[in-house]
């Protein structure tokens, strides 16, 4: 279905944008007046122009958080010093270390110039900035936040480069133990037939099937990155038992902060929660985030309208029934917000002593596995070589 972009004022004459889909223009004024407001600018949004960075290759190979982390905090540092996007991408990319982003940030610059939008332009490098991260840009434009979302942005990729870096050192650890495991097997035929048919098998056997499953991990990751394979990728990272458990308190803290930015910024509930619903990079979140909007705009408590966004726990809701009556809700929400942000943290170490546990576990059956082929291989050399 079409989406339009629209400017509107309020029966308050307060001025408010955004999108809306709808089958005509026609329809979409129509839709936009059954919310009591009346547009004064509205346009259809047309898919935007495919740049370099969108190809499959590059969702191959994504920009590691670090680099991302250092991205945000440098453009973020820039904007709040005065300088303006346009002017601050253009001196980031001669500063950045990481090529593509480097690339990207002078093509955004040049069309930021030409009065393109940040969120605009990064919608168009999917396989740099994630649907979660142009959601978050666009609250930062829409509610006069930039600065402070590209901060929130960038502590959100500290975070995962910290948990990147904890980890990493499992990835060195069962690399060894599949080394020594492809060692230790066969290693009583090493002996007996000789290093010569070690490097046949190694070259005819063992290499193509380690290369074919490393390429096929690879292509899959490379898969779900694809825009079409999003919601299954965001389902199936959020529902891990335990693993998932960053990754759901991330988006939540992403939803509050910019449900927060847009209480700030005097926006409608029913905008806020639009808004919000696209930070989280889950299109199921996002389309009960959409369906919470419309109950706020029948007369539904914020509260009421968030029962059935999933995301959302009971805690939080009852936190803001509770604010609501008092009449403190951006207050609340920016309490809700903060503590998400320490259920994220608190969230890390699990994961971390989960992994390396598991590590160890599989690392074990691997190992037993080996020794026990070797144990095999020993006998039947031994054989070979007695000629029973």
């Amino acid at each position: 279905m079409p989406r339009f972009e629209y400017e509107a004022r309020d029966k308050t004459g307060a001025r408010t944008a955004g999108t809306i889909e709808a089958k005509t223009r026609a329809h979409a004024a129509r839709r936009l007046r059954a919310r009591q407001l009346d547009p004064t600018r509205l346009a259809e949004r047309r898919p935007p122009e495919q740049r370099w960075g969108a190809g499959f290759w590059h969702r191959l190979r994504p920009a590691p958080a670090s680099h991302l982390a250092q991205f945000f905090s440098q453009l973020a540092a820039l904007l709040r010093s005065g300088v303006n996007a346009h002017e601050a991408l253009d001196e980031l990319s001669a500063l950045l270390g990481d090529r593509r982003l480097s690339r990207a940030a002078r093509e955004m610059a040049a069309h930021l110039a030409e009065g393109e939008g940040l969120s605009q332009n990064m919608g168009r490098y999917p396989a740099l900035f994630h649907e979660h991260v142009v959601g978050m840009i666009r609250v930062g434009e829409q509610f006069g936040a930039l600065p402070e979302v590209l901060a929130a942005l960038a502590e959100q990729f500290e975070t995962d480069a910290r948990i990147s870096g904890r980890l990493k050192w499992l990835r060195l650890y069962y690399g060894t133990v599949l080394v020594l495991a492809v060692l230790v097997a066969p290693f009583p035929w090493i002996v007996s037939r000789g290093m010569s048919w070690y490097l046949v098998l190694a070259g005819t056997r063992l290499a193509p099937a380690i290369i074919g499953a490393l390429l096929l991990l690879w292509l899959v990751g490379g898969l779900l990155r694809l825009p079409a394979l999003a919601g299954i990728r965001s389902r199936l990272l959020m529902s891990i038992p335990g693993f998932g458990a960053p990754a759901r308190w991330a988006a939540l803290l992403r939803f509050l902060q910019a449900l927060e930015l847009s209480q700030r910024a005097g926006a409608t509930l029913d905008r806020g929660l639009e808004m919000a619903g696209g930070t989280t990079g889950d299109p199921r979140t996002s389309a009960q985030a959409r369906a919470a909007a419309r109950r706020v705009r029948g007369g539904a408590s914020l509260a009421a309208a968030l029962a059935d966004v999933r995301l959302v726990p009971r805690q939080v809701r009852r936190m803001l029934a509770t604010a609501e009556t008092a009449g403190n809700l951006e207050g609340s929400i920016s309490t809700a917000a903060e503590w998400a942000a320490e259920r994220r943290e608190a969230a890390i170490n699990p994961v971390i002593i989960g992994a390396s546990g598991l590590a160890l576990a599989v690392a074990a059956v691997v190992a037993l596995a080996a020794l026990a082929m070797a144990w095999r291989n020993f006998y039947e050399a031994l054989f070979e070589r007695a000629g029973v």
